[in-house]
Formats: structure tokens, sequence, C-alpha cells
């Protein structure tokens, strides 16, 4: 029973112990959880902060995945040009021979060139996740046909050498990705490279070389292909420092997150060491309300004159 005494000093003291519960209540769910609060107006002071950071790590990580996807293009791409380079290596000794001593009649320079066409069209139409990465933005499209009825490289043969880039099914624009909040970079190849087109026309060149048994073209085939290999060489060596570009800006990204995890780690994870002392100390606390509460309950005057 309460009296007047007694009532205001019951309350403050269940105000108390309530509060003590809460905090008991707040401290086990920050041990099981591993976090300082489950709700952003808990941490007002910090939740800005926090906001902020984490919508910055939402856009660092997007740029990363840019990055992969651009990296994993280029890795391919890179991949088939170097086929290339060893294919057009290849073949320059193969025309070296068959110009050497008129060995030009005993080199089968047609079934070569036709293996090696058919090969660099392929690679030249290589595809990533059902894009045709050569073809600029025309990514639906083969970027190279052979077949193409306009492209015609032997016109003119034996005495008229004109580059011909109607083979070329894509278009001028080239690849780009976005790798920072205010940088895209560009990484694309096109098929229209000046190299990609002195090698076809130089097999081209070599095909009818072999079925005219014409020197003077064959030596054209490999005066064309060695500038091939130069330029093939070269996009190459492009590709390679699109690939360093990305690399570096992705480890710039990783930096960033790496310093972002361990402050969003001290905003938001909760020290369990120091929670479970401080759980320890609002649970002793805890049971002392409860014995002042119980005390208070008990008071009356037949108590007081015992």
């Amino acid at each position: 029973m309460f009296r007047v005494a007694n009532f205001a000093q019951h309350q403050l003291t269940l105000s108390y112990t309530m509060r003590t519960q809460g905090n008991v209540a707040d401290r086990q769910i920050q041990i099981a959880s591993g976090k300082v609060a489950q709700q952003y107006s808990t941490i007002s002071a910090d939740a800005s902060q926090l906001v902020n950071v984490e919508r910055a790590v939402a856009r660092t990580e997007q740029f990363n995945r840019n990055i992969d996807q651009a990296l994993t293009r280029l890795s391919i791409m890179e991949s088939s040009v170097g086929i290339l380079v060893d294919r057009a290596t290849e073949v320059l000794a193969i025309i070296s021979s068959a110009m050497s001593g008129q060995n030009i009649a005993d080199v089968p320079l047609e079934e070569f060139a036709a293996t090696f066409l058919a090969e660099a069209e392929s690679l030249l139409n290589t595809q990533h996740e059902d894009r045709f990465l050569f073809a600029g933005a025309q990514t639906n499209n083969p970027a190279v046909d052979l077949s193409d009825p306009t492209y015609t490289p032997q016109a003119g043969l034996p005495g008229v050498f004109t580059a011909d880039y109607d083979f070329y099914q894509g278009d001028n624009l080239q690849l780009a990705v976005r790798s920072d909040e205010t940088y895209e970079t560009a990484y694309g190849i096109t098929a229209d490279e000046p190299a990609f087109e002195e090698m076809l026309r130089a097999l081209a060149y070599m095909d009818y070389a072999g079925a005219n048994l014409d020197d003077a073209v064959l030596e054209e085939a490999y005066s064309l292909m060695k500038s091939a290999v130069d330029g093939l060489s070269d996009i190459r060596g492009r590709i390679g420092a699109s690939t360093k570009v990305l690399e570096a800006a992705k480890d710039g990204h990783e930096d960033y997150l790496t310093y972002t995890a361990n402050l969003v780690s001290t905003l938001e994870d909760v020290d369990v060491a120091e929670a479970t002392t401080r759980l320890a100390q609002d649970e002793v606390q805890l049971q002392g309300s409860y014995l002042s509460l119980s005390r208070i309950s008990d008071l009356s005057l037949l108590n007081y004159l015992r």
C-alpha cells in the first residue's frame, strides 16, 4: 500500500528502475548485434556523417564494379590482339619463305591466307556477355564481315594497293567506363584500326600472290604485314595502358573503402568488452532498484514501530 509519505519516492525509484531496465535491454542488443544502435535516431549526433559515408561507399563499390567489367573486357581484347600479333608474325615467316629463292610456287599461300583470314575474322568478332567487343557502340552486331560485297581488297591488283575498310560493320564510338565521380576512362578498341585493315589486306594480297604467282604483290603483302605487326603491338600497348589506368583507379577506391570501413566501424560498431562491463553494472543497479522498490512498498507505521 502506498501513502502520501512514500508515493513520490516510489515513483522516482520506479522511474530509475525502468530506465535501468532499458539500459540493460540496449546493452544486450548491442552485444548480440555488435552495433551501437539499431536506428539512426539513436545516434543522431553521428547519423548524418554515417549516412553520407554509406552513400559514398555505395558509389565507390559501383565504380569498382564498372572497372572490373571494363578490365574483363580489356583482358579478353588483349588476348585476341596478342593472338593476332602471333599469327601476323607467323605469316611474315611464311611470306619470307615464299619470297626466298623463287619458292612462291612451293608454298601453299592460298591455303594459309584462307586459314589466317578466318581466324582473324573470328578474333575480331570476339564476344563477351553477348557483346561484340571490337564493334564500338554497335555491340549487337559482328564487328567484321569479310564476305561483305563492298569489301574488295584485291581490287586493282596487281598494280594498285589501296586501303579498304568496308569489312568493318561497327561505328567509331569508343567504349568508356565511369571510373570515378567526375571521370570516364576510354578503353575501347574498334576493328577499323589501321593495323587490322593492313593485316586483313596483307592476307588478301597473300592469297592473290599465291593464286597468280605474283612476286610484286607478295612483296607488298610482306610490307603491309610488317606494318600491321607494329600497329598491332601498339594496340596491345594501348590496351595495357588503359588497364593500368583502371587498375590504379581501383586501387584508389580500395584504399578509400578501407578508410571508410574503419570510419563506419568507429561510428556504428560496439566495443563488446566495454558493453559487457556496462551490462554487468546495469544489472547490479537494476537489482538494487528492485530491492529499493520492495522496501518502499513495505513501509508502514506498524513496520516502523517494530
